[in-house]
């Protein structure tokens, strides 16, 4: 039987972040239809995971994930193997966590001072986004150094929620067709280690490290009808971006952890 790809999706009317969440989702359905209808696709899955040491026989299925990192499953012969799935089309940022600073602040027992900085931040640049810096140099200081500190916790949080079966990332480069696979353990501590390298935008914009950068969410859609200097509004939101392409062609290029290519 051959594959239904998901094709001709029209996106040209969608906002920039609604237009990112579809072309995702549609790659999701795309590799978990290919993963349980096209037998030599299935087989360069199985290829690949035994390359990256899986000790895997045989594929059954791929599933759909509901409310958890996993993007998909794989069902196997040892179990569900959960997959991350980031699909770009170029060497852009994206979504990778958006949530309020308040949850920020229970999950890491962030210091009051820190709050204070990082809330202000981003009331400043909600109420002017064109030209407020994100942290201004005063701040950047103490800012860096609770990253720093918590540098691990935030990383494993935003890719994976510590969840035991995420298993896999994957990144899917549409424009050439190409399927980016690495396991998730190798890839957490590439990038805490990568992101320890703290640094700030001309705006403000904190990056940790090469791939991911951390701002205001932003987004201040018309349909929300309460003002932006509101402490509700959603784009006050903290929101972590990553490049997953230029994540995945640096690994590639400087073969800094073991990773396979699928074509498709």
């Amino acid at each position: 039987m051959g594959v239904m790809r998901v094709q001709n999706r029209s996106y040209k009317d969608l906002e920039k972040g609604e237009k990112e969440a579809k072309i995702g989702l549609d790659s999701e359905k795309e590799i978990m239809e290919m993963i349980n209808t096209d037998m030599k696709f299935r087989s360069k899955i199985l290829d690949c995971l035994r390359t990256l040491d899986f000790k895997i026989n045989d594929i059954r299925r791929a599933s759909e994930s509901k409310d958890t990192k996993s993007d998909i499953f794989i069902l196997s012969n040892i179990g569900k193997l959960g997959i991350s799935i980031k699909t770009s089309t170029k060497t852009s940022f994206h979504q990778l966590d958006r949530r309020t600073l308040d949850g920020w602040k229970n999950y890491l027992e962030m210091p009051d001072d820190i709050y204070m900085i990082l809330k202000k931040s981003i009331l400043r640049v909600a109420e002017n986004s064109r030209k407020a810096k994100f942290i201004i140099e005063e701040d950047r200081e103490k800012v860096k150094n609770f990253f720093l500190e918590n540098i691990e916790s935030i990383i494993t949080e935003i890719f994976t929620k510590s969840e035991r079966n995420l298993r896999l990332f994957m990144v899917n480069n549409k424009t050439a067709k190409e399927i980016y696979v690495f396991r998730m353990d190798e890839v957490l501590k590439f990038l805490i280690q990568d992101a320890s390298e703290i640094s700030f935008s001309s705006k403000g914009i904190i990056n940790l490290g090469n791939f991911i950068t951390v701002q205001r969410k932003g987004g201040d859609g018309k349909h929300v009808k309460i003002p932006k200097s509101d402490w509700k509004h959603p784009g006050n939101n903290l929101q972590f971006k990553f490049s997953p392409l230029k994540f995945a062609e640096y690994v590639k290029d400087g073969k800094k952890i073991k990773f396979c290519i699928i074509t498709y």
